[in-house]
């Protein structure tokens, strides 16, 4: 098998495994078509790029090459972000239950605000009065491919329900802060082109609410991200042109019917931009005959969670067996001493045998981030392909990487 034009087998035979791999060419042609769904006339788009997805200083410095801003949830991010030379006029920082001291760290940089709750502003004022400040709206609906991803709604555990609007933007007001910007996030991996559009009309519709009562307006209007790509088992593909054509169309009808200002659209895609340019080689390492059909392979859910943590399921391809017609129904297990570490079960999946490499596809948003040296197993390395070169981009982690951070008490 291919990816990026390089064998498979080479990348792992040089690099080992488990082992991510990105084609930064595959990120830029993202990149480009986003950008072009959302170019309009008649509304400024600004994009802002979602890190939590994968905020690998390479990633982000290509991202960044693109004209697109950050979205940072921690300071951890905002320091990456500040580092591969983003603007900080061109971050928007929003965290959730934010300590004085991470927004002390995002106040003192100098970047766009945008708070969790009404009693984060509290936080704040201890600090510094900010010029503008925006707030995350809860619009009272969300939507996601599973449960644990949808970030809007009665059950989410973010932003000021919008009841509570009026109230936020009335003490920011009385703060003597003057500029305003809202956001809303309310779910992830969205396929349905036209979830988009109704939540931003619903969004504008309570910030009405608030423009009317209080007679401001707003600098920005930030939809969110949560545009999807494709995962086994879905069967279509996002319309990302429909969802520029008929978001930028509702946000210039509404804002002028609302009178809201003259305000940016801003959007925060993550997974659109990086995730199916992302791959994980991992080797077949034992085969069980028990009361399943059982393989077992040398990634585990400390290396990729998702399947562990939402029961997300990736296309698998058995590398060089891809045409096979030999094909037998297994779970696919990690070595992970959990019996949650089972990425698939009851996959049909051409016959493996110990030493193959399996390649787990749209693995480039929410894979290595999430990783962890459970059981002391380490993360793995990870390598960029870029044109037509493979550059290890993060060595794989060893156990002296363990014991660098380890203090022994002095106890006798």
């Amino acid at each position: 098998m291919l990816f990026a034009g390089m064998e498979i087998k080479d990348l792992a035979a040089k690099y080992g495994t488990p082992l991510y791999v990105y084609d930064f060419q595959r990120i830029s042609d993202n990149i480009s078509r986003l950008k072009k769904a959302f170019t309009t006339g008649d509304v400024e788009v600004d994009i802002f790029y979602a890190m939590k997805a994968n905020c690998h200083p390479a990633i982000i410095d290509l991202i960044k090459s693109y004209g697109l801003g950050m979205d940072c949830v921690s300071p951890g991010e905002l320091e990456v972000a500040l580092k591969c030379g983003v603007e900080p006029a061109h971050i928007l920082y929003t965290a959730n239950y934010e300590s004085v001291a991470e927004l002390e760290i995002a106040y003192r940089a100098g970047v766009m605000i945008n708070l969790d709750d009404v009693t984060s502003l509290d936080r704040l004022l201890r600090i510094g009065t900010p010029a503008m400040i925006s707030y995350r709206i809860n619009p009272g609906k969300g939507r996601g491919k599973y449960e644990q991803i949808t970030t809007g709604g009665e059950k989410a555990k973010f932003g000021v329900p919008h009841e509570k609007a009026v109230e936020a933007y009335r003490r920011a007001q009385m703060a003597g802060i003057g500029k305003f910007g809202a956001h809303m996030m309310t779910g992830s991996g969205i396929l349905d082109a036209a979830h988009f559009p109704n939540m931003l009309e619903l969004l504008l519709s309570k910030l009405a609410v608030v423009a009317e009562e209080l007679g401001i307006t707003f600098e920005f209007i930030d939809m969110g991200g949560g545009l999807g790509i494709p995962y086994f088992g879905d069967n279509e593909i996002l319309d990302v042109e429909e969802v520029g054509r008929s978001a930028t169309r509702i946000f210039r009808k509404k804002v002028d019917e609302f009178q809201l200002g003259d305000p940016v659209l801003s959007l925060e895609p993550g997974r659109y931009i990086v995730g199916d340019a992302g791959i994980l080689i991992t080797q077949v390492t034992g085969i069980k005959s028990s009361y399943r059909n059982l393989v077992g392979v040398d990634a585990g859910f400390n290396t990729l969670i998702r399947s562990a943590m939402y029961h997300a399921q990736h296309p698998i391809i058995v590398d060089g067996k891809e045409d096979s017609e030999d094909r037998v129904t297994v779970d696919i297990c990690g070595q992970i001493c959990e019996n949650t570490d089972i990425f698939t079960r009851d996959r049909e999946i051409p016959r493996p045998a110990e030493g193959d490499l399996l390649v787990f596809t749209q693995a480039g948003a929410y894979g290595n981030v999430m990783s962890m040296p459970y059981n002391l197993r380490f993360r793995p390395a990870e390598i960029a392909i870029i044109d037509d070169r493979a550059i290890e981009i993060t060595r794989r982690e060893t156990i002296a990487d363990y014991y660098s951070r380890i203090t022994y008490p002095n106890y006798r």
